[in-house]
């Protein structure tokens, strides 16, 4: 039970370790800072500004060889990679993925080492963290993109509310868009402020609105932008359409909300078995235990 305890503790730590290198790493990539690893000689640098660079720098190197890898199995899940940049939005907008996918060698091998040297000798158990290394830097990038979908449904109502209003009081739809991406804040906002400067330079406006909707990767975005469309070529009352949609997504949202609070009883019984119980247990049975042992009752 210690030991299992020590792991999950263990594990904790590194999930978080590496959280944070891949944070820093996108924001450094951002302000475009990757390359500036090892040209200054700043002695007051932190070890985070001179190793981490030289890190990334290195992935990169690396990352131009995998592109001549032809496996259809490794292209594939390049593609998923480069799926996943594209729904994260601009936290990690600025990565390649053969370049992650070298991250991800790089975060197993660590586990490997770190299996190696703190925990156990046996290979067995040094694959599992090195297998655990590799995949925590996936689940990060795939929580990012979970986070940033679910903020996109949470603004998703107030969008089509504020659109509705504003083409209530007289304003075109796309005037509406490019005003709501400056009033709202969020990753859809970002979207919808794409989408007013692709149709301010000339791109296909339907196309355009669509491209929302590949970004964000929801199925009620689609439906959003999909009876936008609708009714753009129809000519239907727009801000009633809108007003519309938002009650429906306000409905959607309850309906999702009760039903993961009926089953949250059901998932809470996993860690009331593995956790809570036995920790009753051993307090109520535990010092019964010690009295039996010292009076010789066992």
């Amino acid at each position: 039970m210690v030991i299992f305890i020590i792991s999950i503790f263990i594990g904790c730590a590194v999930f978080y370790g590496l959280k944070q290198i891949l944070s820093i790493a996108a924001k450094m990539r951002s302000e475009g800072k990757v390359y500036m690893a090892i040209t200054k000689n700043d002695k007051s640098k932190k070890i985070k500004d001179i190793i981490l660079p030289t890190f990334f720098r290195l992935a990169d190197t690396l990352g131009k060889y995998l592109v001549k890898i032809k496996n259809k199995k490794f292209i594939d899940y390049i593609e998923r990679l480069k799926k996943l940049f594209k729904l994260s939005g601009e936290k990690y907008a600025h990565f390649n993925a053969y370049q992650f996918f070298v991250l991800q060698i790089f975060a197993g091998a660590a586990g490997f080492l770190f299996s190696m040297f703190f925990i156990s000798s046996s290979i067995v158990i040094c694959f599992i963290f090195a297998g655990l290394g590799f995949g925590i830097v996936l689940l990060q990038l795939k929580e990012e993109c979970k986070k940033r979908k679910n903020l996109i449904l949470r603004q998703l109502p107030e969008t089509a509310d504020l659109l509705s209003v504003m083409l209530e009081a007289g304003s075109d739809f796309f005037g509406a868009i490019s005003k709501t991406a400056e009033i709202l804040q969020g990753p859809l906002s970002q979207e919808l402020s794409n989408c007013s400067a692709k149709i301010a330079l000339g791109y296909d406006r339907k196309k355009a609105l669509f491209e929302i909707a590949d970004a964000c990767d929801a199925q009620e975005v689609t439906f959003f932008i999909k009876t936008i469309n609708m009714a753009l070529e129809s000519g239907a009352g727009m801000a009633d359409t809108l007003k519309k949609l938002g009650m429906q997504i306000r409905q959607r949202h309850q309906s999702l909300a009760e039903k993961k609070a009926q089953e949250a009883p059901v998932k809470i019984l996993i860690p009331l078995i593995l956790f809570i119980f036995p920790t009753i247990f051993i307090v109520i049975f535990g010092p019964i235990v010690i009295n039996l042992i010292r009076s010789g009752g066992f």
